[in-house]
């Protein structure tokens, strides 16, 4: 009897400790939750062209940095502004074929001299004009069963120039590649300084997150709190696309060039007050 009465209590005891230990392991799990859950930013967002996505790496950007939830309205601005360009980039290049590498690359030299020449006679300075590429490579003949066979070499040269009154860009491009042996030729339009045109814009584009977030606060009812965090999402350096021109053309060369368009857009978090 006494020792059915002592299985009992051992049976017993057993039972409350499993329930004990069970108890601290879900009080342990319900905490960690409750941790990971403030540490994770509520967001209203609205989409730009960049297809924005709060929880990627925006996410460590705004994060609030006491962990807490951090109520917000997240928008994207874009503006563009339009300005004159005030460089013109030309680059005038040749390609000549030989039976040697020594005479592609002798014939080149002559030919390369004369862009060279003209340009100086233009009144471009030194300091304008550069290499952007060169290459002598043989020419190869395939015939079914034997091995390539060098026929011949081409070598190839680039020569870049900036020319600061655009006004000139027709005339520059006509003593560049006229007499000269040249075989290709374009031509781009950029800004010397884009700073001031980029700050324009980006003020704009400010202003245009700053309305989207008041129009969205509106529709939800709630305030438009103080700016928590704002990125630049811009890329790129303003710049109007090459256009390739035909080398030899007998009449004066026009150039017609346009405005440049330079876009900002901007990311920016609200607080709800």
């Amino acid at each position: 009897m006494s020792g059915s009465t002592h299985n009992d209590l051992e049976v017993t005891m057993l039972t409350t400790f499993q329930k004990a230990l069970l108890a601290t392991l879900a009080g342990s799990a319900l905490l960690l939750a409750l941790v990971l859950a403030v540490r994770v930013p509520a967001f209203a967002a609205t989409g730009g062209t960049g297809g924005f996505s709060p929880f990627g790496a925006l996410a460590s950007q705004i994060a609030p940095s006491n962990g807490g939830i951090t109520p917000g309205i997240v928008t994207t601005g874009d503006a563009t502004v339009f300005v004159e360009p005030d460089l013109a980039t030309i680059s005038v290049g040749a390609t000549v074929q030989a039976d040697t590498a020594g005479n592609a690359q002798a014939q080149l030299a002559d030919k390369v001299a004369k862009i060279l020449a003209a340009a100086k006679a233009f009144g471009i300075p030194d300091s304008d004009v550069e290499t952007s590429s060169y290459s002598i490579q043989p020419n190869y003949v395939y015939q079914e069963r034997e091995a390539p066979r060098i026929s011949g070499y081409q070598a190839q040269q680039l020569v870049t120039v900036t020319l600061r009154d655009i006004s000139r860009a027709g005339a520059a491009l006509d003593a560049l590649v006229r007499d000269t042996g040249a075989t290709n030729a374009n031509i781009g339009f950029s800004l010397d300084d884009a700073k001031a045109a980029q700050a324009e814009a980006r003020k704009l584009a400010i202003e245009d997150a700053r309305a989207k977030a008041q129009a969205m606060a509106g529709a939800a009812g709630v305030g438009l709190g103080r700016v928590i965090a704002i990125s630049d999402q811009s890329v790129g350096i303003p710049f109007k696309g090459r256009m390739e021109l035909q080398v030899g053309a007998a009449a004066d060369t026009q150039i017609p060039v346009g405005d440049l368009q330079i876009a900002v857009q901007v990311l920016m978090q609200f607080e709800i007050p």
